[in-house]
């Protein structure tokens, strides 16, 4: 049925065979033994067989089929199904990806998150080799991203979030094919270890608020009192949000209303915080909705770049300029930080992470800072020696030499209890040693360390245990 020869002009080997319908065909094996070319013509024959019956080939037939690499072959000749030509589709161009992907998901984010994202992307394509397709990014072009943007200046927390976000966008190209692996996958980028928040005292609190109106104050305290997000949770608060009698506030969240299971939050109303909040609906609670009775805040909010354009920063900064004090860094920031701070002086994490409406792995990160009253009361320094108290809702934590001194008392008065036990003991080992009793247990050969005999593998008389 099938023969083997050799090609006079090329020398190559072929296979000689007629199919069912007698037209003759030609499988060339190339430069093979003897041997490999009987064992192909065998094959061949077989999947004949096997057409002239109109049955399956066996499946040993076919799997030496698909790994011996005449697959190819088989398939010119008709003796196996022609396989589909794979469809190559050129990757896309950066810009023509990080276009789609923010189409894609424009309505899944907030207007804060659009901004950044378009900051990512003018970096990526001033970075990146112009008309560069997606297939074509190395892990080197990423690096290279990487270190420009440090050349640039970015602070280190800068260039973390806009490494997190372009690894982002290629996971996405990932998640569709578009690429195999991901570029930014081995380019890390550590957050600096110091906080960019500051601890804001209650002295300077006062000295502000001092020269605020009543709608100021409210926003101040909201923030620095009521650990509020300002401006969207603070501007966002309305009157009907706060159960007077019960002494807490249902907080909306418009930063992580997208999250299931978020949207509002429950915190206490503090008593610096009801005070203040009193006044102001005294004043104008009847003329608005809302808490902070500045709407023109709202409306400035209300455009494609959310909040950040409410303009209660460059307000604020005059107030502290007209308190004659120096601005913080991050200036809402830090009020919220700083109340957290506090808190956890009192309660649990998990307790105040709840009131403010973050994680505690984010409050330890970010949040919690270090005071002047820590180390003061490190070194054991009352208030009145220059230590500094941390208010916590209506109570002072400041240090109590008094209770102090008891404590110290106290102490004392159980270590000399202890000792005075301790001596106990060894007089009733005296006792028990003058004894006839004692002198009996040792005509048993029993020894002075107790009832238990010497370990023998040991060269101390102590068990192993």
């Amino acid at each position: 049925m099938a023969s083997v020869s050799t090609d006079i002009k090329t020398g190559l080997v072929r296979i000689i065979f007629y199919d069912r319908n007698k037209n003759r065909k030609t499988i060339y094996l190339g430069r093979v033994s003897n041997r490999t070319a009987q064992a192909v013509r065998d094959r061949i024959e077989a999947f004949l067989n096997a057409q002239l019956c109109n049955i399956q080939p066996s499946r040993n037939d076919c799997e030496w089929l698909i790994s011996s690499g005449f697959y190819e072959q088989f398939a010119k000749v008709g003796l196996a199904p022609q396989t589909d030509e794979p469809k190559t589709t050129e990757a896309p161009t950066l810009d023509e990806f990080l276009t789609q992907y923010q189409a894609r998901r424009f309505s899944e984010v907030k207007p804060a998150t659009r901004l950044v994202w378009s900051q990512v992307v003018e970096n990526l394509l001033e970075i990146m080799p112009k008309g560069i397709r997606l297939d074509e990014i190395t892990t080197g072009h990423a690096k290279e991203f990487h270190a420009r943007l440090k050349a640039k200046g970015f602070r280190s927390s800068t260039i973390a979030k806009r490494i997190g976000f372009s690894r982002q966008f290629f996971n996405d190209a990932v998640d569709w094919e578009i690429i195999p692996k991901n570029p930014f996958a081995k380019v890390h980028a550590p957050k600096s270890s110091l906080k960019s928040n500051a601890f804001v005292s209650r002295e300077v609190i006062t000295r502000i608020m001092d020269k605020a109106t009543i709608r100021w104050k409210v926003i101040i305290a909201l923030s620095r009192f009521g650990g509020l997000r300002t401006p969207s949770e603070t501007l966002s608060l309305k009157w009907s949000h706060i159960d007077w009698e019960r002494d807490r506030m249902f907080v909306p969240e418009p930063k992580v209303e997208h999250q299931e299971g978020r949207g509002i939050r429950t915190c206490p109303l503090f008593p610096e915080l009801r005070k203040i909040l009193e006044d102001a609906l005294e004043i104008y609670g009847g003329q608005s909705e809302y808490v902070v009775d500045a709407d023109a805040y709202r409306a400035a909010a209300q455009k494609e770049t959310g909040w950040q354009s409410a303009n209660l920063r460059t307000q604020f900064l005059k107030l502290i300029a007209k308190a004659g004090l120096e601005p913080w860094p991050r200036l809402f920031h830090s009020m919220r930080a700083s109340r957290q701070t506090e808190l956890e002086e009192s309660f649990p994490s998990h307790v105040v992470c709840s009131w403010i409406g973050n994680s505690v792995a984010i409050a330890k990160q970010s949040y919690l800072l270090t005071t002047e009253e820590h180390f003061s009361r490190a070194a054991g320094k009352s208030v009145a020696d220059g230590g500094q108290s941390v208010e916590t809702g209506a109570n002072s934590q400041a240090i109590n030499p008094t209770r102090a001194e008891s404590e110290t008392s106290n102490f004392s008065s159980n270590a000399s209890a202890t000792q005075g036990a301790r001596n106990e003991k060894r007089k009733n080992r005296k006792t028990f040693k003058n004894t006839g009793v004692f002198q009996l247990l040792l005509s048993f050969g029993v020894e002075d360390n107790g009832l238990e005999p010497m370990t023998f593998c040991m060269p101390c008389k102590r068990s192993p245990n």
